[in-house]
């Protein structure tokens, strides 16, 4: 009776199997299952590619399992469809203990990676994740075990690639991120991109293990000084100003600007509140700010409530919940975008008085500079721009070719106080 009752534990599609030991008690060991895919129609849409296996509850008892893992649009073939059910099948065979599990792709890793770790990162980092992934690892690694991949062959492929060295250092950051996953979930023993040394081993972590590649800009980012700001705003209408003029005196991300509301802007007070971001893909999503530094309050210059003030009057969409920037177009549901309006009226404005290459991030660096001319000290600027440390703010200081100019005369003056250079007669003679 007792062993009856257990009886459908003990065939192959089931994930473990019972046995009884010498004492004559019950254990169960681990197996290590398939699981079944099919794919089904739906009155409504494309037919899914559903996946189904065993699975025991917090009693032990046996229970069946699916998932939809994705339509015919998605997955268009059966090979494709598997090769998203065997990251599922690493899941549910976790525990087991079988040499399966070794035999895991780079392909089958980024389905798992996608389907359990991508979907707790934000938005943005995941479409900023798959777009690496699509383009650059998968078609290089996709196909190779995990057991495969040797730090120095990632690094030669890098350095090889005719890409910025920006975007070589992104993409050792999403391997690196990937593999980190499947050594937590114990599919392979060790990072290659981050260290290359087995987990548990000891020895040195740091730069000199692991997959090297710079990250060093090709060029420095553009910086404006304050009359090549002028010129561009004389260029623009009102709006287009007052968008300017805010990123120029506030150094604020683009998507704060886009996601800024009037209950943002304490006007009795005179300071901003940036609490949330605007990121405009996947039909546009409002999320919170970077880090916890990027909430501190700003002021707001009498000018700044003067011109926000005028434009409050002027638009359509001026209730406290209402972006200070909305999407005419949308009726407000929306911000502005802010890509469109860019490429549309910011650059071509500045193109007029011969500036080129003006982005939105380019008044960020701007205001860090400016500031830093100013004499302001780096923690007050590190503050203003909401950094969470210096050592990103050190990246948005830049010296201008005057303070160079001025600098390097009082290093003149402090060496040659007379300015002129006397030869000694001995030197005249020879």
């Amino acid at each position: 009776m007792f062993l009856d009752r257990y009886a459908p534990l003990n065939y192959s599609g089931l994930g473990c199997q019972c046995r009884l030991n010498k004492g004559g008690t019950l254990f169960r060991r681990m197996r290590y299952q398939q699981g079944s895919l099919r794919l089904e129609e739906r009155k409504r849409g494309f037919a899914v590619w559903v996946y189904r296996w065993w699975e025991n509850d917090i009693t032990g008892r046996p229970i069946r399992r699916k998932v939809q893992l994705g339509d015919v649009e998605r997955y268009p073939n059966e090979s494709a469809a598997c090769a998203a059910a065997d990251a599922l099948r690493l899941t549910i065979n976790n525990q087991s203990k079988r040499k399966n599990l070794q035999k895991t792709t780079v392909n089958i890793l980024w389905e798992h990676y996608c389907r359990e770790e991508l979907p707790l990162k934000e938005i943005s980092t995941q479409d900023a994740y798959l777009v690496y992934g699509k383009n650059w690892i998968l078609p290089r690694w996709g196909d190779f075990l995990l057991e495969e991949i040797k730090t120095i062959e990632v690094e030669r492929w890098l350095r090889a690639a005719e890409i910025a060295d920006g975007t070589k250092a992104k993409i050792k950051c999403v391997m690196s991120a990937v593999f980190s996953h499947a050594v937590r979930w114990e599919f392979c023993g060790h990072n290659p991109i981050s260290s290359g040394i087995p987990v548990g081993s000891g020895g040195k972590r740091g730069p000199s293990t692991g997959v090297r590649v710079s990250a060093k800009r090709q060029k420095s980012p553009l910086v404006l000084s304050p009359e090549e700001v002028k010129l561009g705003l004389a260029q623009l209408e009102f709006r287009d100003q007052l968008l300017v003029f805010l990123d120029g005196a506030l150094g604020i991300r683009q998507g704060e600007l886009g996601a800024l509301r009037w209950l943002d802007c304490c006007f009795d007070k005179m300071n901003f509140s940036v609490q949330h971001s605007y990121y405009w893909r996947r039909g546009g999503h409002l999320k919170n700010t970077k880090t916890e530094a990027s909430t501190k309050l700003l002021p707001m210059h009498p000018s700044l409530k003067q011109a926000l003030l005028e434009w409050r009057s002027q638009s359509l969409h001026n209730q406290p919940d209402d972006f200070v920037f909305a999407s005419e177009r949308l009726k407000g549901s929306k911000p502005l975008d802010l890509a469109s309006v860019l490429k549309k009226k910011i650059q071509p404005a500045f193109q007029k008085v011969g500036i080129t290459g003006v982005g939105w991030h380019t008044f960020r660096h701007t205001v860090g500079t400016m500031l830093a001319e100013m004499g302001e000290h780096q923690l007050m600027i590190r503050d203003y721009l909401r950094h969470a440390n210096l050592h990103v703010t050190n990246k948005y200081l830049q010296a201008t070719s005057n303070s160079k100019r001025l600098a390097q005369g009082k290093l003149v003056d402090a060496i040659l106080p007379g300015g002129v250079l006397t030869a000694s007669k001995s030197n005249l003679i020879h």
